[in-house]
């Protein structure tokens, strides 16, 4: 499917915005009508909504000119993370698993009851795993440093305080913080080197 919005479709997905307010239904509702109505993915539709939502923010006038009505508090400020803040995150969850204790009971007691904070932390935790290696690999040797036990979500084991200096275990740390592409790089670096 094409990815070009007409401004009739954009004033469409706006006004079925605008309904689910008024009925008391989720956006959801407004981009499954809307997924419906035009065939593209509902993911899509959201995404769009929220670049045109965004651009309607920055320039209001754009939103009139165009005769597009745009819902009132249409959504809350998106929160960026501090570096602090994902440094407390990665290491309390990584601590806390060395311990026994699961992923979400620890980002449990970090929101403190609040659904929505839990599922961002939550959410922050899983891209950090997937797409930071480094940070994630840094925050195991600043823990490791202190002296605690640390759960390594790369070898899904957990690391005894002092271990870490172990070569092997030095090494297994190292070749998992690599990405797909880095460890096929050292893979045949070693071959060269053991040929």
């Amino acid at each position: 499917m094409e990815n070009n919005w007409t401004i009739e479709q954009t004033k469409t997905l706006f006004a079925l915005a605008n309904e689910a307010k008024s009925r008391g239904r989720g956006l959801v509702w407004a981009f499954s009508s809307m997924s419906e109505k035009t065939g593209r993915s509902v993911n899509s539709v959201r995404n769009y909504y929220y670049s045109q939502l965004k651009m309607f923010e920055l320039v209001p006038r754009l939103a009139a000119d165009l005769g597009v009505s745009v819902p009132e508090a249409a959504r809350e400020r998106f929160e960026l993370f501090d570096a602090s803040e994902i440094d407390e995150l990665l290491e309390k969850v990584l601590v806390g698993k060395a311990q026994g204790v699961s992923v979400r009971k620890v980002i449990a007691g970090l929101a403190g009851g609040d659904a929505k904070k839990a599922l961002r932390l939550q959410n922050k935790y899983r891209s950090m795993i997937l797409h930071h290696r480094e940070k994630v690999t840094e925050i195991m040797r600043k823990i490791g440093a202190e002296g605690k036990d640390y759960f390594n979500p790369y070898s899904k084991e957990t690391v005894a305080a002092g271990s870490e200096t172990d070569n092997y275990r030095r090494l297994n740390d190292y070749i998992s913080s690599l990405d797909e592409s880095e460890v096929g790089e050292f893979l045949q670096i070693m071959k060269k080197f053991f040929a």
